[in-house]
């Protein structure tokens, strides 16, 4: 069954609602130091992606571009595709149908994440 077009704006801006809470709480602070780094000196496929999510929350989106780009760039589509989903969710036209996730994207996806890792560990 399919939700309907106010449930799913009540979620979203209940959702809005709880980062920003999260955001000013003091439990940002008890963020745990990556397992993989701390044991062979390498950085991860997602070594910086918690601090970019946290500054990105913050508002210093220099900050979260910086610590890792490619997680940078997806929650900026993430955010772009709900925010055309709910632009679409009211209109009989349809606008950005063609940015929906396909498949495929998910492999692109993968291949830059291991491209980027790869050239931050020679780097």
């Amino acid at each position: 069954m399919m939700m309907n077009k106010k449930c799913i704006i009540i979620i979203e801006i209940l959702g809005m609602v709880i980062l920003y809470v999260f955001v000013h709480s003091p439990y940002l602070q008890i963020v745990p130091p990556c397992w993989v780094f701390q044991t062979t000196g390498l950085l991860c496929p997602a070594c910086g992606g918690t601090r970019c999510v946290l500054y990105l929350l913050k508002g210093d989106w220099v900050r979260a571009f910086f610590s890792h780009i490619v997680f940078f760039i997806s929650i900026l589509y993430i955010w772009m595709i709900n925010i055309i989903y709910l632009i679409n969710v009211n209109k009989k036209k349809k606008i950005g149908t063609w940015l929906y996730q396909k498949y495929w994207y998910t492999y692109i996806f993968a291949v830059i994440l291991m491209i980027y890792t790869i050239m931050r560990n020679i780097l």
